[in-house]
């Protein structure tokens, strides 16, 4: 199994290869902003991408899907809820179910509901690591002030992964925000602003400021119109 990481786009974007190096397959997670790049690190994994994983709707997560397609034929996995919110539509669409696990070659990967940043935000877990979209970024959360965006919820939903997820998990963010590319739950515990908030009213308060806890604008946005 393999996790592969890189950067890609204006907006500080992480895109992923999930994949089993045996059988020479992967999934492409969120492919966005330049097809080109997409098969130029397909290429250079040595790798064939079999299916697509979209965490969300966002144009910075997904507007390279179409043109993927015609690359790649392809299945295109996303929540249905997100898919029902969005009204994204694609060829090869496959809705999935919360707590659907999906197949890349041997590698297992489940699919989590994390709702806040939009009602059908998905994680991806492989083992003790978890591909976040923009749900959960290095010392910070997805933005809730956008259509079908919810505090309330989001704080829930951060609540929940803590609870649920062995502290040794590994996160993998949908943009490079952090002082480092990846972070364990438990290094997240102490340092993110957000997971140290312990009321919902505190939460909802310090996300819908526009600021971090820290009281810090955030450089980058972590959404698209």
């Amino acid at each position: 199994m393999f996790i592969h990481q890189y950067p890609l786009g204006p907006w500080d974007n992480f895109q992923y290869f999930i994949g089993d190096r045996d059988a020479r397959v992967a999934a492409v997670v969120d492919p966005a902003w330049h097809l080109q790049s997409i098969l130029d690190e397909e290429g250079r994994l040595d790798v064939k991408i079999d299916a697509i994983l979209c965490t969300h709707s966002h144009f910075d997560h997904v507007d390279q899907v179409e043109h993927l397609l015609k690359e790649r034929d392809v299945p295109v996995y996303m929540l249905r809820e997100e898919i029902d919110f969005s009204g994204f539509r694609c060829e090869n669409l496959r809705p999935v179910s919360p707590g659907e696990t999906l197949r890349v070659g041997g590698v297992e990967v489940d699919v989590l509901h994390t709702p806040g940043h939009t009602p059908g935000s998905a994680c991806f877990r492989v083992r003790d690591n978890l591909v976040t979209g923009d749900t959960l970024f290095v010392d910070g959360c997805g933005r809730c002030d956008f259509v079908g965006g919810d505090p309330q919820v989001m704080y829930e939903t951060l609540r929940k992964l803590i609870d649920d997820l062995p502290a040794e998990t590994t996160m993998y963010p949908g943009h490079d925000y952090g002082q480092t590319p990846t972070a364990t739950l438990d290094a997240q515990l102490q340092s993110n602003p957000y997971l140290k908030l312990s009321t919902v009213a505190d939460f909802v308060a310090h996300r819908m400021s526009g600021k971090t806890a820290g009281g810090q604008v955030p450089p980058k946005p972590d959404w698209s119109p």
